[in-house]
C-alpha cells in the first residue's frame, strides 16, 4: 500500500512539475523559452493594453553573420500582415472620401474590370478585402512581366484570371492577387507610389517609420535578415537594399507591393494595433472613425454587406475565436518561409499582441502559428486572468 502511495505522489510530481516550473519563471524567461523552442533566429513580442505598451521583449539577432542583437529599433518584414496595415490606410481613405467600399473598382483604375462569366457584377474593394472577388492566381499573376491591366481588363485577358464558376462576392478564397490590386488602386487614385503615399498619409503623421521597400527605410542598419524554416539564409539586408523600387505611381506593375513586403518596427506595429483595439484613436488623435473600426470587425454576410459567402475577413481583418478562451480576436497572420508575424487585438480588454520573427519553425496549430499560440498564452495569463 505504501509503495502505491509513493507511485501516486511521484506521478503527481511529474504532472505538476511543468506548471510549477512555468510559474517559477519570469515572463521574460517564458518568452525566451518559446523563442528558443521554436528555433527563432531573432524575434520580438510586444503587448499593449488600454492604449499603452505594457510589455516588450526582444530575442536573438538581426543577422547570424553580424550577431547584432534584435532591439526595439529592428525592422522586421511582416509578410501578410502587410495586408492589414494597408487595410488601415484604405479605411482611412474611405473615411476621407477618397474611396468607397462598394464602388466598382473600374472607376478607380480607368478601365472595365469584370469576370467575363458575370458581366453584370462589379468588383468592389469590399470583395477584394474580404477575399471574395473570385480571382484566379495563375501563371499570369506569378510572372513578374505581367501587367495588371492585361490580367483584369475585360477587353484583354480577364477570362484567364477569374474563376468562371465563382460569382464575385459569393465565395471566400484567400487571394494575394486581390490584396495587390488594392495597392494599384491606391496608386491610381493618388498619383503616388503606394509606399510613398502610405508613409506620408498614415505612417509619418503617427511617428511611425515603415516602408514597403527596404530602400525607403531611413536606418537600414536595423533591417533584419530573413531565414528559411531550417535556419538557412533567405534574404540578407544587403540583398533587400539592392532590389530596385521606383518611387513613382505604376499601377500596372505595382500590384504585388501590398501583398507582403512591409517593413516595420514591432512597437510601431503595436501602435497600429492600439488603433484597431480601441475606438480608432492613438494617443488622443483620431486615425480611423469609429464606423471604420466597427466595419473591420463586422462579419460579411448577405444581410450586413451583400457578400453572400461567410468570409472570415472583413476589410483585411480576420476574426479568430480559438486564440483566447471565450474571446474573439481580430487581426492578421503573416508567414513566408521562416518569417512569422502576427498582429491580434481583443477589443473587450483592449489587448494587443505583436509577434515577429525573422526566421523560426512554422508549425501551425488550428491555423495559427504555434509560436504565437504559446506567446499568447503567456499574455493571457498575465493580462486577462
Amino acid at each position: 500500500m505504501k509503495r502505491a502511495w509513493v507511485l501516486v505522489l511521484a506521478l503527481l510530481l511529474v504532472l505538476l512539475a511543468p506548471a510549477a516550473m512555468a510559474e517559477a519563471l519570469s515572463m521574460d524567461e517564458q518568452v525566451d523559452k518559446v523563442f528558443r523552442d521554436t528555433r527563432a533566429v531573432g524575434g520580438a513580442f510586444v503587448v499593449a493594453q488600454h492604449g499603452e505598451i505594457v510589455y516588450e521583449h526582444y530575442y536573438g539577432v538581426q543577422q547570424k553573420t553580424t550577431g547584432v542583437p534584435v532591439t526595439e529599433d529592428s525592422f522586421f518584414r511582416c509578410a501578410s500582415v502587410t495586408k492589414l496595415v494597408t487595410g488601415i490606410g484604405l479605411m482611412k481613405m474611405m473615411d476621407d472620401g477618397l474611396l468607397a467600399p462598394d464602388e466598382d473598382i473600374s472607376a478607380y483604375l480607368g478601365y472595365t474590370v469584370r469576370n467575363p462569366a458575370y458581366m453584370d457584377v462589379p468588383i468592389t474593394l469590399r470583395m477584394l478585402m474580404s477575399h471574395t472577388a473570385g480571382l484566379d492566381e495563375n501563371s499570369s499573376y506569378s510572372s513578374k512581366s505581367s501587367k495588371l491591366r492585361d490580367m483584369i481588363d475585360i477587353e484583354r485577358k480577364a477570362r484567364a484570371n477569374f474563376k468562371s464558376d465563382v460569382k464575385p462576392g459569393t465565395k471566400y478564397a484567400y487571394s494575394n492577387f486581390g490584396a495587390g490590386i488594392t495597392g494599384a488602386i491606391v496608386e491610381s487614385v493618388t498619383g503616388q507610389d503606394v509606399s510613398s503615399f502610405m508613409r506620408g498619409y498614415l505612417f509619418e503623421p503617427l511617428g511611425i517609420e515603415a516602408a514597403y521597400s527596404a530602400t525607403q527605410i531611413a536606418e537600414p542598419d536595423f533591417l533584419t535578415a530573413t531565414y528559411h524554416k531550417d535556419g538557412s539564409l533567405y534574404a540578407a539586408p544587403s540583398y533587400m537594399l539592392r532590389q530596385e523600387y521606383v518611387a513613382e505611381a505604376s499601377p500596372d506593375t505595382h500590384y504585388r507591393i501590398t501583398v507582403g513586403s512591409l517593413l516595420i518596427r514591432p512597437r510601431d506595429l503595436a501602435r497600429l494595433g492600439i488603433v484597431l483595439a480601441g475606438d480608432g484613436t492613438l494617443e488622443g488623435e483620431r486615425v480611423l472613425s469609429e464606423e471604420a473600426i466597427a466595419a473591420m470587425r463586422t462579419p460579411q454576410s448577405l444581410e450586413t454587406t451583400g457578400i453572400t459567402d461567410d468570409s472570415p475577413y472583413s476589410f483585411f481583418t480576420i476574426r479568430q475565436d480559438t486564440l483566447f478562451e471565450g474571446r474573439t480576436v481580430y487581426g492578421h497572420q503573416g508567414t513566408d518561409e521562416g518569417i512569422v508575424c502576427n498582429l491580434y487585438v481583443e477589443p473587450e480588454s483592449e489587448l494587443v499582441l505583436v509577434v515577429m520573427t525573422n526566421g523560426c519553425k512554422t508549425t501551425r496549430e488550428d491555423g495559427i502559428m504555434r509560436i504565437t499560440r504559446r506567446l499568447a498564452a503567456i499574455a493571457e495569463e498575465e493580462y486577462l486572468r
